[in-house]
């Protein structure tokens, strides 16, 4: 018999499809405002790095590595967290995409 957890990431795997040609490099969970969020770095056909962040695609330009894009958005979550607000995943959804 499965435990809670195997479950638990079985369907939060199967909720997330990768793009075609895609590869998931690194998969993880983050606390941004209230909600937690997955965190999926993921490989595109051009060898760049994407962000997805539960599902949908963080900022429109790739990253060069994986380094520079957990870089990239360990700066934007301490960046977020120092403004001291509660702020939305769709809120900064709406100001990386506009």
């Amino acid at each position: 018999m499965k435990s809670f957890s195997q479950i638990r990431t079985e369907l939060n795997e199967a909720k997330f499809k990768l793009p075609s040609g895609s590869k998931l490099l690194k998969k993880d969970t983050a606390k941004v405002g209230s909600s937690k969020v997955d965190v999926h770095f993921v490989q595109n056909k051009k060898n760049k790095v994407d962000i997805y962040l539960d599902g949908m695609l963080f900022g429109e330009d790739p990253y060069k590595d994986l380094k520079s894009a957990e870089k990239e958005f360990k700066d934007m979550k301490n960046l977020m967290m120092s403004m001291g607000e509660e702020i939305t995943l769709e809120d900064i959804r709406n100001e990386i995409n506009s």
